[in-house]
């Protein structure tokens, strides 16, 4: 992989890499969670609005306008900007030849309880206990065939969570993730994947941390394919990058291939 030298030494230096001592603690802040092995899609919305009825933020949503903020774009992919929830994006795409991707950086949660200084929001709305559930219903109401997630420092709740509508993910952590120098942390961070089973096989799956000029960066990146009747699609996947002019917050690419052709 090329990376400009803005970029790459950008790359190299962001994240942690300090002398400070690490706080090596385990995914288990969510262990009184139990999920049963299958829910509706239904129930499980209700199981999260029921989680969130004391909370001060919760998420609204409301139908879009017909046709609202879409565009075409070309070799027949169009995308869907939509900041709430139309009937279309709030049903599964059934055929086999569409493919629905949710891609969002939920912010970790050492980082944003206890580091990244939100002034002003709610400090009880930045709590674990008041989030897990919104991030859950959020995913959900959109109902994705793939779940591109970045800074995920409770895979095993949502994993949990998302098991029970036929999904199945993978989760691959920052080498020097910042959160293990926060007291109080759920392990490292990282990106992670899920995929519906009943839509896709998984062909392969493999995950690496980026080197730049051959020094470790503190960039993860997942690759994996998966094929269904009608189609191929390899998904990759990697957390933030930042250079002087410019800060992306994640990169997607994915490559579709038509097995009918």
């Amino acid at each position: 992989m090329l990376l400009s030298a803005d970029l790459a030494g950008s790359a190299c230096r962001m994240g942690s890499f300090t002398s400070a001592p690490k706080i090596l603690n385990q995914d288990l802040q969510d262990s009184e969670v139990h999920f049963p092995e299958r829910l509706s899609r239904d129930q499980l919305l209700e199981r999260c609005r029921r989680e969130q009825r004391h909370l001060p933020v919760k998420r609204a949503f409301r139908p879009c306008a017909s046709g609202a903020a879409s565009r075409g774009l070309q070799d027949g992919v169009r995308l869907l900007r939509w900041n709430v929830v139309s009937k279309r994006c709030g049903e599964a795409a059934a055929s086999p030849h569409h493919i629905r991707v949710l891609q969002w950086n939920v912010l970790s949660q050492a980082l944003g309880e206890m580091n990244d200084n939100f002034a002003c929001c709610p400090d009880e709305a930045l709590q674990w206990s008041a989030r897990r559930y919104q991030i859950v219903e959020e995913i959900i109401e959109y109902c994705p065939d793939i779940i591109c997630l970045q800074e995920v420092d409770h895979f095993k709740f949502l994993s949990g969570a998302l098991a029970t509508q036929g999904y199945t993910g993978m989760f691959f952590p920052k080498p020097d993730s910042p959160c293990l120098y926060i007291q109080g942390n759920n392990g490292p961070d990282g990106c992670a994947i899920f995929y519906r089973t009943d839509k896709f096989d998984l062909l392969n799956s493999e995950s690496r941390v980026l080197e730049v000029w051959s020094v470790q960066s503190n960039q993860v990146i997942i690759i994996s394919s998966y094929k269904n009747s009608d189609l191929e699609i390899t998904m990759i996947l990697t957390n933030n990058f930042a250079c002087r002019r410019a800060r992306i917050s994640s990169l997607i690419i994915f490559f579709v291939k038509n097995r009918t052709l």
